[in-house]
């Protein structure tokens, strides 16, 4: 026979393992057994995780904030900047080395003209092997001169996207460092209050004799 519950009943769910513990550090029923430190543990807690909330709101402003200022850049720079066809004249005459970025490349000396009939010399990135003769892709500036392209919008998104993950991460570390530091503290401080309180209670609970009476002290 199946059991039938008196009116008023409500079958008890079990409450799921995260939502439980998000319960409990959010306060949860009032427990008077909860210590003064367990408090302080919670309190903590909830800042740690309000922290994270905060620091994701940042990574956000950063990105946006980067995002625009590296389109405006972009925009700016594209206005000033032109692609043009350059020819070599010579050979791949050597690497070079870019002390800012440590990075090489290989250079040739090639011709332009940039604005018209403005004739343009000077050596100019190639891939490796070009040979003389060859017309390449280059972008100038309005004077004529080799000049960095505009950055590409693919570039735009990881410098915005690094810069927000960047500011997250360090917010998040901070801050995490500082609360880890606190609970060690209240941590520690717990600990020592427990052995004081435990060494005025163990010599009844265990019926030993207190450290300063003999055995035949009354």
């Amino acid at each position: 026979m199946s059991e039938v519950g008196m009116p008023g009943d409500e079958p008890t769910r079990s409450r799921p393992a995260t939502a439980g513990r998000l319960y409990r550090l959010f306060g949860g029923r009032p427990n008077e057994l909860r210590r003064p430190v367990d408090r302080t543990r919670r309190r903590w807690n909830i800042a740690f995780v309000l922290s994270i909330l905060i620091a994701l709101s940042c990574g956000v402003v950063v990105t946006t904030a980067v995002w625009d200022a590296e389109g405006r850049t972009a925009q700016e720079a594209a206005r000033h900047r032109h692609r043009i066809e350059a020819t070599t004249v010579g050979a791949v005459e050597r690497t070079v080395s870019n002390r800012s970025g440590g990075t090489s490349r290989t250079v040739a000396p090639a011709v332009w003209e940039y604005p018209a009939a403005r004739r343009h010399s000077d050596t100019i990135s190639v891939p490796f092997g070009t040979p003389a003769g060859r017309t390449v892709t280059i972008w100038v500036d309005d004077a004529g001169r080799e000049a960095r392209a505009p950055s590409t919008e693919a570039q735009r998104v990881l410098t915005a996207a690094v810069a927000g993950l960047g500011s997250f991460g360090l917010l998040v570390l901070a801050t995490g460092a500082v609360v880890r530091l606190r609970l060690l503290l209240v941590e520690s401080r717990s600990l020592t209050q427990w052995e004081y309180e435990w060494e005025a209670v163990e010599p009844r609970w265990s019926g030993r004799l207190k450290r300063e009476q003999g055995p035949g002290d009354d």
